[in-house]
């Protein structure tokens, strides 16, 4: 499946303590760097999610900055500062959107469907009762619908095991736009790469899970970590280092396939299997590359830690980023639905601050067409100046024909645009900003702003 020039949307929840280990990397953080590089990505602390199993506030307190911190520092310390500045990375709890969301598709969804969600049916098998289970738990499929369709995602990088709720997403979503007769959410795919590793933890036979204790930290002591790594499993059938030992199924190898240098990893596997090297040996060998592997991400960790003004500023840029986004998605929901109407006391305008918040810049016009299938709409296609000092290149509509204007107005001329307003879909694109115009009696007019520098951001 190609994934270039598409928006994603994950999120990690901060059970357990929030710390993250080795198999968090393999099978989740590493697959979002890889798709930030080239794509639109958002990236989500779940932490609301976490409120179905954690109801202690000091412990959901710490589990939340524990995986902030743990997440920006694998991000960060395996990124360029460009990259990292392409992805959205956000608190869910800091948009208020989602729970408004999820309580109006909670009136689409059928109880059924929920009934038929892993994480209830899971509880029941177990040693729950009805009685036992909370809300939360129960329409955690719904929020984390919610948390989706807010930002109208192409693809959501999931493990097999939560493929289940990206296809209830699409369920609720199709569900949502043949009832009120509108096409507002669009339905997303699981993106499961084949070579995502189900990561099996130390002891070779469960996943790698903190509460089971079988896990290789990443941000530990280093002593912590040596005694995660002296404590895999190996090759039981081994009594002698002289023995010849099997590869296969021993998860010293499984883990040195990722982090070890390759000449030097083939050269220890041939060296194992020959009976040349000692069980310790290779675990050494495992422990100094995880420590070289991770080395700019724990400096960076620290680094952190020690700037918490640092961290929330990521998290307030993301947090208005993403709540752009979100607006523009339930503004749409709001008059899909029928709650906008002649009495509705939700202003339309925007406020001071919201506006402070938008980004016009200087753009150029290098291409204008009339869009076909339309008699309103001029498709520009506006360069704002290299990315990411400028804003790179954009398409952008304006639905002006009616007033008289050809493309032949916009071609090669430079006018003011806002360049950070959520996408809207136009016909079969999506706008990528607006161009701005003074409205008169007779038709809007668009103030050239020929010789001014390209990019530019307006005060």
């Amino acid at each position: 499946m190609s994934t270039q020039k598409k928006r994603f949307l994950s999120g990690i929840t901060p059970s357990g303590d929030g710390s993250l280990h080795i198999g968090n990397y393999l099978g989740a953080v590493r697959q979002f760097i890889e798709l930030a590089k080239t794509n639109e990505t958002y990236l989500m602390v779940a932490d609301m999610h976490a409120l179905t199993t954690v109801q202690d506030k000091k412990r959901l307190s710490g589990n939340i900055e524990a995986l902030v911190l743990n997440e920006l520092a694998l991000l960060r310390g395996f990124m360029t500062e460009k990259e990292f500045a392409r992805i959205v990375f956000f608190r869910q709890s800091d948009v208020v959107e989602h729970t408004e969301l999820q309580s109006i598709l909670n009136n689409v969804t059928p109880l059924g469907l929920i009934k038929r969600a892993h994480a209830y049916k899971d509880k029941l098998q177990g040693e729950a009762s009805e009685e036992d289970i909370n809300m939360g738990l129960f329409c955690y499929p719904v929020l984390m619908a919610a948390d989706i369709l807010l930002y109208k995602p192409d693809l959501v990088p999931v493990g097999k095991d939560q493929k289940q709720h990206v296809e209830i997403t699409r369920d609720i979503a199709g569900r949502f736009n043949k009832t009120f007769k509108t096409d507002v959410f669009k339905l997303p795919e699981p993106y499961i790469p084949e070579e995502v590793a189900a990561v099996l933890g130390t002891d070779g036979k469960r996943k790698m899970s903190k509460s089971l204790g079988n896990v290789v930290s990443i941000f530990e002591d280093e002593e912590i970590i040596k005694k995660q790594v002296m404590s895999t499993y190996t090759d039981p059938t081994r009594t002698h280092a002289s023995d010849p030992g099997h590869v296969e199924g021993n998860m010293v190898f499984t883990y040195l396939d990722f982090f070890g240098e390759k000449s030097k990893y083939d050269e220890v596997k041939e060296a194992y299997r020959k009976g040349q090297v000692a069980d310790i040996e290779v675990k050494n060998y495992l422990y100094e590359s995880l420590l070289k592997y991770f080395t700019n991400a724990r400096q960076t960790y620290r680094e952190l830690a020690a700037n918490p003004k640092t961290v929330k500023k990521i998290l307030e840029d993301g947090a208005e980023k993403a709540s752009m986004v979100a607006r523009q998605t339930m503004r749409e929901v709001r008059d899909a639905i029928g709650l906008m109407n002649a009495y509705s006391v939700t202003k339309s305008r925007i406020t001071i601050d919201e506006f402070g918040k938008e980004e016009m810049r200087v753009g150029k016009v290098i291409e204008a067409t009339n869009k076909e299938g339309s008699d309103k709409l001029i498709r520009l296609v506006v360069d704002f100046g290299p990315a990411p000092d400028g804003a790179g290149l954009k398409i952008i509509f304006t639905g002006v024909r009616g007033f008289g204007y050809t493309p032949e107005d916009f071609l090669n001329k430079q006018f003011f645009f806002i360049t950070n307003l959520a996408p809207r879909k136009m016909m079969d694109e999506e706008s990528q900003g607006m161009i701005l115009a003074v409205d008169t009696a007779e038709k809007p007019l668009f103030l050239s702003a020929d010789g001014m520098p390209l990019g530019a951001k307006i005060r």
